[in-house]
């Protein structure tokens, strides 16, 4: 049983938007501070982890199956981080990336369930700067939302979007949330150093 709960890291954006990847380089920076991490992925048709690979690095790897985590595996969630803060002895991070097509809100009710409020809930909202456009005219009202509950947002693939775009993203993102950390970065080539302090600290 975890003696002190561990901290949440969650990972949400659009589908496509570098979840994945920034997961991937959180589990490298948190290795190699010797911290201890539970890793919990919802692959729905997306490029996921390789969980063969994470479990030869020594991580539990918990596959949640059946669909979207915020409509249908609020439970099975529950049970797992419920499972993790029981069965497993110092776990310093939880890391979850749920579906790009998750609503975050519809997963809050699951950790508030384990003992976590929302200020413990470390929501990284990952932002595609080429997707620009389907955010403004599409997604505003899901971005909106999404943004309510995030505690820092990543404008990602800084090296490819035309600098226009980068910044009508942080522009975008500033207007809904005036409030809310903002880090540019392409998470492919590493997390920034201030973000790494951030995210850690």
């Amino acid at each position: 049983m975890c003696e002190k709960k561990p901290e949440i890291i969650l990972f949400t954006g659009f589908l496509g938007s570098g979840k994945t990847t920034m997961l991937l380089k959180t589990i490298e920076l948190l290795a190699a501070g010797n911290k201890k991490c539970a890793i919990i992925v919802n692959e729905i048709g997306e490029v996921g982890i390789d969980n063969r690979q994470m479990r030869k690095l020594g991580y539990d790897v918990l596959d949640l199956f059946g669909g979207c985590v915020c409509c249908t595996l609020k439970v099975t969630l529950e049970a797992t981080i419920n499972h993790l803060l029981t069965e497993y002895d110092g776990i310093d991070y939880i890391l979850f990336e749920p579906s790009g097509m998750a609503d975050p809100a519809g997963m809050y009710p699951s950790m508030e369930n384990c003992g976590y409020t929302p200020e413990d809930i470390r929501n990284v909202f990952i932002f595609d700067p080429l997707r620009v456009d389907l955010y403004r005219v599409r997604l505003n009202s899901l971005l909106k939302s999404s943004l309510e509950l995030a505690w820092a947002v990543v404008i990602n693939k800084i090296d490819e979007a035309p600098e226009h775009a980068v910044r009508e993203a942080e522009g975008m993102i500033r207007n809904l949330d005036g409030r809310i950390s903002v880090f540019k970065m392409d998470v492919s080539a590493g997390l920034t150093p201030a973000f790494k302090t951030y995210l850690v600290r």
